[in-house]
């Protein structure tokens, strides 16, 4: 049972970041092309967004191990600071928080994580978005990844994030940036080892009105509630 939670936190937070960056729609106009334009319609528009839902696919890389893992599910955010990662495939596995508390359940294991969500996410960014600070250029030194294979792409842009200081399990990131609403169509984070974890969303629906209670997680009868110790 420990194996399956043993990176919990890791992921958790890696999700967290990349599902912040998610709060991103401009009105179709025309399309910016230079990085701070980008930029600066992605900061505005994050700005009025308070939730969303979008469905998710997935792809981990372990470039030591040379592992490749799929996975797919559905993601809901809601400010100030709720999140939920709901798994699907290859298995039920749900992350969710309140913006205190954090559960990371496995149906399979019959079990679920319980911390405080300051303590379970390593990085300060993925909090500071959904709490609803969505000025990317304090956090990140921003680019435009331009190479033979974008620069005369017609409908998106790769903006490439590196930290302005060191980040726990973020060495750098890609959004892939559709210049036809302006949404994130895709991102990928980079920790310090050369992993990836690439999500694709799909279905974005900005401000639909989620239920706070999508964000509380009851654990059922005969799940064991495991609370780690404290760092």
């Amino acid at each position: 049972m420990a194996n399956r939670f043993r990176g919990a936190r890791g992921i958790a937070a890696t999700l967290c970041c990349l599902g912040a960056l998610a709060f991103v729609d401009i009105p179709a106009a025309q399309a910016a092309t230079a990085v701070d334009e980008i930029v600066d319609k992605v900061e505005a528009t994050c700005a009025r967004v308070h939730d969303l839902s979008a469905r998710f696919q997935q792809t981990a890389t372990n470039r030591t191990l040379g592992e490749v893992r799929e996975a797919s599910g559905v993601f809901l955010a809601k400010r100030p600071g709720k999140m939920r990662w709901e798994y699907q495939k290859p298995e039920p596995r749900l992350f969710v928080t309140d913006g205190k508390t954090l559960w990371a359940y496995s149906p399979a294991d019959k079990q679920v994580i319980v911390q405080n969500v300051t303590e379970a996410m390593p990085s300060r960014v993925p909090l500071s978005f959904l709490a609803g600070d969505c000025a990317l250029r304090k956090e990140f030194s921003v680019t435009l990844v331009e190479h033979a294979g974008t620069r005369g792409l017609p409908t998106s842009r790769i903006l490439d994030l590196r930290p302005k200081r060191p980040e726990a399990g973020i060495a750098r990131m890609l959004l892939e940036v559709s210049l036809k609403d302006y949404t994130i169509e895709k991102t990928t984070v980079f920790d310090a080892y050369g992993n990836t974890t690439v999500i694709a969303l799909s279905n974005l629906k900005l401000n639909p009105g989620i239920s706070d209670d999508q964000f509380q997680f009851t654990p059922p009868a005969g799940v064991r509630v495991v609370t780690p110790d404290k760092p």
